[in-house]
Formats: C-alpha cells, sequence, structure tokens
C-alpha cells in the first residue's frame, strides 16, 4: 500500500492520500487530490509504501484516505493560477460584504478548489461571529458553495507567512506540521528569562523554537548544574556556562583560567545513547497531526469549531 503525504496549499498543513499506481512520485512533485472540497492541486512532501495493517497501527482509518487522481497536467496548474488570482478578487468581494454588514472579523485568506467547488474563507475574531447572512450573499454572489473558518493567530502565520525576531522566516511556515503547547517551562529548561515579552513570536504567542529544541536539552537531565564543581582532564572546577547547542561546558579551573570540555565527557554512555533516542524521536515522522482539509489542529490557538457553509 503506497501512501502520500502532501500539503495543502490554503492551510499549509499535511494531509494522507493513497497512491494507487503512483509509485513514482518523488518530493516536490504535483497531483490532484480528490478530497471532500472536491479535486484540490497538492505538493507532494513524501511517499510511504507500507505493508498492510501499518495504517492501523499508526491510528489511520484506511477509510478515510483520499486517493491521488492523477499527476498534474499543464491545464491543471494554468486552472490553479486562474484560482489564485479568483481568490484575490473574492476576497476583496468577502471585504466589501464584511463591511456592510459590520462584522467584527479580519479576513486571512480565500481559497477555490480546483474545479470551484467550493471557496473558503479563513479570518480571524475576538469571538464568534453569526456570519449567517454574509453566507448567503457570498453564495448567491459566487453561485458555488461557501464556507468560512475561524482560525487562531498561530494558524494565520502559518498560512500567510512572516518573518521571526532571528530573521528567518517563522518556523511554522517554514517546516513546523504540528502547533504544539508551548510553556514558559521550555525558556527555563534552555536557560532563558521567562519573560513571554522577549519570547513571544509574531503570532504574539509564545515561539514554536522553544518546543521544538526541547528534546535538544533532554541532555540537561545528567549534566552537572551550572555552580557545582566536576572534576576536568586539566583539574577540578566549577561549572559557569552550559551550551547545549554547541555540546560543550565551560569550567572555571582551581588552577585559573577557564576553559570548554565536551558534555559528553560529563555523561555515561548509557545517558549518551539515551539522548540520541531522544533526538531521533524529535525528527522521526510518525504520521502525526494530519488534518482533513482546512481542518484546523485542536489545540489552544484554535477559535471555534468549522463554521456551518451553505
Amino acid at each position: 500500500m503506497t501512501i502520500i503525504k502532501f500539503k495543502y496549499p490554503d492551510t499549509e498543513k499535511s494531509g494522507l492520500a493513497r497512491a494507487v499506481e503512483f509509485e513514482t512520485l518523488r518530493y516536490g512533485d504535483r497531483v490532484v487530490v480528490k478530497t471532500d472540497r472536491g479535486e484540490e492541486l497538492v505538493k507532494v512532501l513524501d511517499l510511504y509504501s507500507l505493508e498492510e495493517g501499518s495504517p492501523e497501527k499508526f491510528e489511520i482509518d484506511k477509510g478515510s484516505l483520499y486517493e491521488v487522481i492523477r499527476k498534474s497536467t499543464e491545464e491543471d496548474f494554468n486552472r490553479f493560477t486562474e484560482n489564485q488570482l479568483f481568490a484575490v478578487e473574492s476576497l476583496e468581494v468577502c471585504r466589501e460584504k464584511v463591511k456592510k454588514h459590520g462584522l467584527p472579523m479580519k479576513l486571512v485568506k480565500a481559497y477555490a478548489t480546483l474545479n470551484r467547488e467550493r471557496i473558503v474563507f479563513y479570518f480571524t475574531a475576538e469571538s464568534r461571529v453569526d456570519f449567517r447572512q454574509l453566507v448567503r450573499d457570498l453564495a448567491a454572489h459566487f453561485k458555488t458553495r461557501i464556507e468560512l473558518r475561524q482560525i487562531g493567530v498561530r494558524d494565520e502565520v502559518k498560512m500567510i507567512g512572516a518573518v521571526g525576531m532571528c530573521g528567518r522566516i517563522c518556523c511554522c511556515k517554514d517546516f513546523l506540521e504540528c502547533f504544539d503547547s508551548v510553556s514558559l517551562n521550555l525558556a527555563r529548561l534552555q536557560g532563558l528569562p521567562p519573560n513571554p515579552g522577549k519570547l513571544s513570536g509574531t503570532c504574539g504567542r509564545l515561539m514554536c523554537c522553544l518546543k521544538f529544541e526541547e528534546a535538544n536539552y533532554y541532555i540537561r537531565n545528567f549534566l552537572p548544574d551550572i555552580g557545582e564543581t566536576v572534576e576536568t582532564p586539566e583539574g577540578k572546577g566549577k561549572i559557569v556556562d552550559i551550551n547545549v547547542p554547541l555540546e560543550v561546558l565551560t569550567v572555571e579551573l582551581e588552577t585559573g583560567g577557564r576553559k570548554q570540555f565536551s558534555i559528553r565527557y560529563f555523561v555515561t554512555k548509557e545517558q549518551w545513547n539515551e539522548y540520541i533516542e531522544r533526538l531521533k524521536e524529535k525528527h522521526e515522522d510518525r504520521f502525526k497531526c494530519f488534518s482533513r482539509p482546512g481542518v484546523i489542529n485542536d489545540n489552544e490557538d484554535s477559535e471555534g469549531t468549522p463554521e456551518p457553509t451553505e
């Protein structure tokens, strides 16, 4: 059984689909997948050959998997490009109608399926919004199925992209597939001041990289604390700094001066192997957080459930 992992063009989330007779697909290929919303042109992220019974092992219902219909054609590409321009125009139309109805909502993005069976509008709002009349107006204008979805601030940044304080594209937009819960305890673990103002990302929430790098700091469980006296190859000394990313400890020697030593010197072989296994788990793909089309992951940032459509 061959399964592809693909990226939805609107939410930037990942999904799964059966790829019967498409075993030659590779990363970056574009294919047309039949989803609950209609036909969609998506990007292939990975290809898996699974034995019978493997989907159940990963809690995947084979009956709920989508199907790859075909490899994308030039006609599909042209239609997808036209739909992108159409979505921009649709967003402007929706903005005018939102203003007309005086609704307290901020439109983020519009998306149309390949054959325009459905147009989806994503928005943020401080509370739930009654937009039933807005849906009726949009359906009458576009003559197709309309869907409005309220999303969280983290989902908004993942959709439209932004630059973090590090100067790089935000992790959620660049490579992260899941939104995990982030707490200030992670900052303390990494030796950072627990100040939300300095640790918040573009979305205003605690930065995702704090959670992503958590496994790297698992080694701290086995290392001595700053201020402890330790034995080094050059004599006794006091630990003054621990740099986990560089995997070095800075020790102030009793004989004078400071010197850096590899953290491997201060842990056992079993502890180091346990640390390496934890890092492998961080990068292992366990088919987690694959979402249905347009569905926002269940987390503290999901503001509301999928809204009714017309």
